[in-house]
């Protein structure tokens, strides 16, 4: 399945260091015409278990709009769970999502 010319297919990080609390948000999209092919899945995955790998870090969350969306399912395939509606101040209200430590069992 490559090519050999790259392909962008989209984008992934974390939006700063972990707080004290040990926290640390992730983000990610990908390229329209790549959707519904797991890449998202697979990115989440990964950011998480790289997250795990540090020992600061004890809850890693994410943000979505806040309603029911492909974001909804890629989270909850990656171990995720819907905890809070919250206002932001750029988006209005978004749903956040969170994995601890102690729930993460890699696949």
């Amino acid at each position: 399945i490559f090519q050999k010319d790259s392909v962008l297919v989209g984008n992934g990080g974390f939006k700063s260091e972990p707080d004290d609390a040990g926290t640390l948000e992730i983000g990610y999209e990908i390229a329209s015409e790549h959707w519904n092919r797991g890449f998202a899945t697979e990115v989440v995955q990964a950011m998480i278990a790289y997250a795990f790998a540090h020992k600061d870090v004890r809850a890693v969350i994410a943000h979505t709009l806040a309603e029911v969306n492909a974001s909804n399912t890629v989270l909850k395939k990656a171990g995720m769970k819907f905890i809070a509606e919250v206002d932001d101040q750029e988006e209005g209200k978004i749903w956040r999502w969170q994995i601890n430590r102690n729930e993460y069992h890699p696949s």
